[in-house]
């Protein structure tokens, strides 16, 4: 049985316990447990935010929140609704862009990923510089704190899809 398949299963085995696990509330910029869910409207859609944000009235902080159907282990959860790496997605029209996205995540230039692709929900966006500019965690040399972020359904996929494909699995 595969890693995500058995991943999957013990998911849906404490979902029927009765035991779900419930999407993080917190906020992800100052670590406040009192957050709002927002439906956004038709206006802040265009501008490209999705139809539910979290806020934290505290720091001000805005964020995607996770699907209601939130499953916290990447290997067996779905990509989210608007992944990068799922088919036909938005980000993929440019093929230009795309294929600089790819190479920088192959940085040895062997077909191979060597780089990794993180998660943007639940994490806050810059919205001085608009929608789809995230403010993920940093160490306090500046680098990424990865230790607190999640990795990307949609890349591991890709990623492992790539892996058989280049006979490495």
């Amino acid at each position: 049985m595969g890693e995500a398949k058995r991943r999957r299963e013990l998911q849906e085995s404490r979902t029927a316990e009765g035991l779900p696990v419930p999407r993080p509330t917190e906020c992800p910029s100052c670590g406040v447990r009192e957050t709002t869910t927002v439906q956004t409207n038709a206006r802040l859609r265009e501008l490209g935010l999705p139809q539910e944000v979290g806020f934290c009235g505290s720091c001000r902080a805005i964020w995607e929140v996770f699907p209601p159907q939130y499953i916290a282990d990447p290997v067996c959860a779905e990509p989210c609704d608007n992944c990068a790496f799922r088919p036909g997605a938005p980000e993929q029209a440019d093929p230009e862009t795309w294929k600089s996205l790819l190479d920088s995540l192959q940085v040895d230039g062997d077909g191979m990923f060597t780089g990794r692709f993180y998660c943007h929900k639940h994490v806050p966006i810059d919205m001085s510089k608009g929608p789809g500019n995230f403010l993920f965690p940093q160490r306090a040399d500046g680098a990424w704190d990865t230790a607190k972020m999640r990795m990307c359904s949609g890349f591991l996929r890709m990623f492992w899809a790539r892996k058989r494909k280049l006979g490495l699995m």
